[in-house]
């Protein structure tokens, strides 16, 4: 045979693998595609959410008002959900069980559940069944693992758990079972005789707690494929001088529906990434180890500023929790706490300012660095926390804003006010994300930092959210 013929069979051989080849991806793709849009679509029980009331007509009828009534403008998702067949809302009575065995959520007043052990043994039933169950009215996580009996609040992550609704007591006894001698938080600066009762009062802890009339809308579920395992949004009405009033009804189940719709919007988003993903990726890439491993979260803390029964502020609250990989040290692994707040103001009110409060409560643990360090006026920031802590932190807020740093290495806290600007000149920091990072290093196999986040708006509006963030890796492995 001629080295031509050779060449050209061969070349033969090559196109004709080659076709082969992307016919066979052509299928694959366009199978991941179609088993995209069936996943999309593929929603029945995800946008069902059933509340169950005793008082069905009365409820049906404020669910009715939210749902078809409300000229609020933040709340047309709703709308256009229940338009287009998106979401589906139901109220039910306690002994109606068709509607519940068609939805993946159930909802229910958390001082009607209390009092009543069938309502107890139901719901927990169902949410040990894979549902997801909300307590809504005056209600915490504390009280939510309370009312439906449960041992914890847990989101499992790489072989570890994050643990929500501890109560003081508990988190001290976990701390002692890892060897850790528990500080005094209220001491940190009241102790420090380096500062003035007024400089306590400027650099120290801005505490504000719930008023009595705050509400919550609690929900968990212990399916772990649901990207947020666990939600809590805080509910708070003011009156035109910013004190608080109770919130109403529609308000309550108003967020409660809301809710519902942003977990849809959520579980979507990761579904149409992930198949994307899976779509056009069908080259692997090795996964190298990390130098750090962020532990995930999935969970969601939201508080919610009403005036007069109208929507006028919101906080959002995530933190992203990293661990170490890259230190030696036998004594100590080293967590990197990152928080990420944004505020958002409506209906002509302005956010003016973030406080951030990371606290490192035991004493056998130690702050070693955080950042932004120093105050500044500043526009950006791009910066990374120095060895063991491979963390960077990059914030762009479009204009001049001014940083207050309130840290103390000696009291083994981080704290930082984000400002309304950097000049004399008044700003809307509406919309402005703000995330800090604190590092520290933790002794045994339990971490636990304290994080308050304060958002101050106009007209005396105060929005907080409070959180201990615990992380149990007795069993991780990275």
């Amino acid at each position: 045979m001629s080295k031509t013929k050779k060449i050209l069979r061969g070349s033969f051989v090559v196109i004709l693998s080659l076709l082969l080849f992307f016919s066979s991806y052509s299928v694959n793709f366009f199978a991941k595609a179609n088993e995209m849009k069936e996943t999309t679509n593929d929603s029945s029980e995800e946008k069902n959410i059933v509340i169950i009331a005793d008082d069905e007509t009365s409820t049906e009828e404020t669910v009715n008002t939210v749902v078809e009534e409300n000229s609020d403008p933040e709340f047309e998702d709703i709308q256009d959900k229940v338009d287009n067949n998106e979401l589906n809302v139901s109220v039910v009575s306690p002994e109606n069980n068709q509607d519940l065995e068609k939805s993946n959520s159930i909802a229910a007043d958390a001082a009607v559940v209390e009092g009543n052990k069938s309502y107890k043994d139901f719901l927990k039933a169902e949410l040990e069944d894979g549902k997801r169950v909300f307590l809504y009215g005056d209600v915490q996580a504390e009280e939510y693992k309370e009312i439906l009996d449960l041992d914890k609040l847990t989101v499992k992550e790489n072989d570890g758990q994050l643990e929500f609704g501890l109560s003081e007591e508990e988190l001290n006894e976990k701390a002692i079972e890892n060897g850790k001698e528990f500080v005094d938080e209220s001491a940190d600066v009241s102790n420090d005789s380096e500062h003035s009762d007024d400089e306590v009062n400027e650099k120290g802890s801005l505490d504000a707690a719930d008023s009595e009339f705050t509400s919550h809308v609690i929900g968990y579920t212990i399916d772990k494929s649901q990207e947020l395992q666990f939600v809590d949004v805080s509910i708070n009405n003011f009156d035109e001088n910013g004190n608080s009033i109770p919130n109403t009804n529609e308000m309550v189940l108003q967020e409660v529906i809301n809710t519902q719709s942003e977990i849809i919007d959520t579980e979507n988003e990761i579904n149409q990434e992930q198949n994307t993903t899976d779509s056009f990726t069908f080259i692997t890439n090795n996964k190298v180890k990390a130098e750090s491993v962020r532990v995930k979260n999935k969970y969601s803390l939201v508080e919610k500023g009403y005036r007069l029964g109208l929507l006028v502020a919101r906080m959002d609250t995530d933190w992203h929790l990293y661990k170490q990989n890259s230190e030696k040290s036998k004594k100590y692994d080293y967590f990197t706490l990152k928080p990420v707040t944004q505020v958002t103001s409506y209906k002509g009110i302005w956010a003016r300012s973030i406080y951030t409060d990371i606290d490192i409560p035991a004493a056998s643990d130690q702050l070693d660095d955080w950042g932004p360090m120093g105050d500044r006026g500043t526009s950006s920031i791009s910066l990374s926390l120095g060895y063991p802590f491979s963390v960077g932190i990059s914030m762009n807020f479009g204009e001049n804003l001014k940083i207050d740093d309130r840290s103390s290495l000696a009291y083994d806290y981080a704290r930082w006010q984000l400002n309304d600007g950097a000049t004399d000149l008044n700003r809307n920091i509406s919309g402005k994300t703000f995330n800090p990072a604190a590092g520290w290093a933790s002794t045994g196999t339990y971490a636990r930092a304290g994080l308050t986040v304060v958002g101050k708006f106009d007209n005396y509006i105060t929005l907080t959210t409070k959180s201990n963030v615990s992380y149990d890796y007795s069993k991780a492995t990275y």
